[in-house]
């Protein structure tokens, strides 16, 4: 069963050094049992940006974004047996200690040939609050991302699954904690996401403006610093 671990940290917070060598030591364990499918940390929230659709008109916002707690700064994508070995992994992530992990059960990853040429980004496509998911809209998430694969912009996209629910693994006082989801104080959670390679950044935001999602709620545009595994 496959999940998806966003790491999150305080706004504001610089990313240092010591703690991505960590990470990076952590993603390669995991990859020697199989378990890493892919990882990668991202670039400065700074340099992302915020897509809607409303109406016909598009709405950019770049970053940094002022109601952001937190900042999502990397990803992995980790095949297990189940919830409780995905929490287990968050637990054991160093970014568990100095930061928030996220864990979301994928509902079904689509994964194609990677072009290896452009830039690589993650667009990450957020829920407004009161929207849900159907059927509809998945399935004209899907025909779009077909068009871009057989362009060879995309190269995985999923959606993420509501059950098992999701949680959010964190340290506070010395003690590991987790706690389930859905989360108050997230405005907009995140439904899925996309991998894509596109030119540059400009490219990567004219590209989530004609994602169907757009006028559904956020695309949260990031390019992807390297991928620790592929």
């Amino acid at each position: 069963m496959e999940f998806l671990l966003l790491f999150k940290s305080p706004a504001g917070t610089p990313p240092e050094a010591g703690k991505m060598a960590e990470m990076k030591r952590f993603s390669a364990e995991l990859a020697r049992q199989g378990k890493l499918r892919r990882g990668a940390p991202l670039g400065s929230e700074a340099e992302g940006a915020y897509v809607r659709v409303r109406d016909g008109k598009a709405f950019v916002s770049d970053g940094p974004f002022a109601e952001s707690k937190e900042v999502v700064g990397g990803f992995w994508i980790v095949d297990v047996a189940g919830r409780e070995a995905a929490l287990e992994i968050a637990r054991r992530a160093p970014h568990a200690r100095y930061g928030t992990v996220e864990v979301h059960a994928i509902q079904r990853r689509f994964s194609f040939d990677d072009p290896g040429e452009g830039t690589p980004f993650l667009l990450a496509f957020r829920l407004e609050p009161g929207l849900t998911p159907d059927p509809a809209k998945l399935r004209e998430m899907i025909a779009f991302g077909e068009a871009l694969v057989s362009e060879g912009s995309l190269f995985e996209t999923a959606p993420l699954a509501d059950d098992p629910p999701a949680a959010r693994i964190e340290t506070r006082g010395g003690q590991v904690l987790a706690t389930d989801g859905p989360f108050a104080e997230a405005k907009e959670a995140i439904g899925g996401y996309s991998l894509v390679r596109v030119a540059d950044r400009a490219a990567a935001i004219e590209l989530a403006k004609h994602y169907p999602h757009a006028r559904w709620g956020p695309v949260e545009v990031r390019e992807i610093l390297f991928f620790d595994r592929v």
